[in-house]
């Protein structure tokens, strides 16, 4: 009863706000709200459903000597009648906490301080890292607990540094509106430090170092190169590497390697892209905190846990604002992902649809079919004969 007067309360205070001209208000009041459904189809366990609406209400006070203090509430109300049975195991559980429960949280909290050069932001905030990241997929982004700086030295280059301790959000573990250690166990935290620069033409660079307490220590590098040939085709061209050494027998270990291209064509584009994973035996790789920053990832499957995997994955995609359609887009793209000594052989392929139908509203249609090969049974039970999974999202921003 406590959780759902104060989402209520939450909610009506973002409305109450939108009626008004917020002029007495000093600062910065934004407001998203989502509605989003999702539906899986398992080959084996029971098919599940949901339904939740959803709200990030954040307020961002005035600055004063360059330092400002921000907050967002987050909500997600479970709407029962659209939303599967908990007793009969047909719920589902990937917008709601624990015990598959409605949720509101302090997901935002924070000071700031920035100049034109440097900033630094000091508590919940989002991140977006290669190994930590928003990864918004579901209801809510994920968000950290951290001390960020980052800093400007010249144009095209950008140095960031920082800590990060814990984590809330789809990706950090069964109670999503819970911020947790990294490992959600023992880890204190990580150091993370990079450096992006984009001073060539045509090019980008990055490369992070990430010391994480207990588990790892990562490092990771890319290079994006675009070869112009007329105005509407271009060729991309990525260059990807990362390495895990374990730390306490986590396990997180190896090298991956990556490369994709992606040809543009007016408003038609076509990509293709490889990873691959050396470890030893019973080590894996990892997507960090959030989603990954691999060229194969797709929308359920990437490279994450799994031993001396391969996969392959090619795309194609249509951007309809030249065809007078501004804002939509249409994507198709095939994955597969193959581990010998994990005895893991999984397909998957993802139909993405996206129209923005205003600079305020949203629309992302998602359906995914992993298909697994060698009917594998793993210790969570995800991939289990595979599964279909379709995703409808409505963002309202204001």
């Amino acid at each position: 009863m406590r959780q759902t007067i104060l989402m209520s309360l939450a909610v009506s205070a973002a409305l109450h706000a939108a009626d008004t001209e917020e002029k007495w208000l000093p600062g910065t009041l934004s407001k998203q709200f989502r509605v989003a459904y999702i539906n899986q189809n398992n080959a084996i366990d029971q098919d599940t459903y949901a339904t939740a609406f959803g709200a990030i209400v954040k307020y961002e006070t005035p600055t004063w000597n360059n330092i400002s203090l921000g907050a967002a509430a987050y909500v997600s109300r479970k709407l029962n009648f659209a939303t599967g049975s908990v007793a009969q195991g047909t719920a589902n559980g990937d917008m709601f906490g624990r015990e598959m429960d409605s949720y509101i949280y302090l997901g935002e909290a924070y000071v700031d301080y920035t100049t034109d050069v440097f900033s630094l932001r000091i508590g919940r905030q989002q991140i977006d890292t290669p190994l930590a990241d928003t990864d918004d997929i579901r209801m809510h982004p994920n968000t950290f607990e951290a001390a960020i700086a980052t800093y400007t030295p010249v144009d095209g280059t950008t140095i960031v540094g920082g800590y990060v301790r814990r984590w809330a959000g789809y990706d950090s573990g069964d109670d999503i509106s819970k911020f947790k250690r990294l490992d959600g166990a023992q880890s204190d935290g990580a150091f993370v430090a990079g450096i992006m620069n984009e001073s060539i033409e045509n090019l980008a660079l990055q490369g992070w170092y990430y010391g994480i307490d207990r588990l790892a220590n990562a490092v990771y590098a890319d290079a994006t190169y675009v070869i112009p040939f007329t105005e509407t085709a271009e060729l991309e061209l990525l260059g990807q590497f990362a390495t895990f050494d374990e730390k306490n027998g986590s396990g997180i270990d190896g090298h991956v390697y990556g490369f994709g291209a992606s040809l543009g064509l007016g408003m038609a584009t076509f990509g293709a892209a490889y990873n691959k994973s050396s470890n030893s035996e019973g080590q894996f790789v990892s997507n960090g905190f959030g989603g990954g920053p691999y060229v194969t990832s797709m929308e359920e499957m990437t490279i994450d846990g799994y031993q001396d995997v391969r996969a392959y994955q090619l795309s194609a995609g249509l951007d309809f604002e030249k065809a007078g359609v501004e804002g939509a887009t249409l994507s198709v793209l095939y994955g597969d992902f193959k581990s010998t000594p994990a005895q893991m052989r999984v397909k998957e392929i993802d139909l993405i649809a996206t129209y923005e139908l205003s600079e305020a509203l949203n629309a992302e249609v998602s359906y995914a079919m992993v298909d697994d090969r060698n009917n594998n049974t793993s210790a969570d039970g995800l991939y289990d004969g595979g599964y279909d999974r379709f995703l409808v999202r409505l963002t309202y921003r204001f």
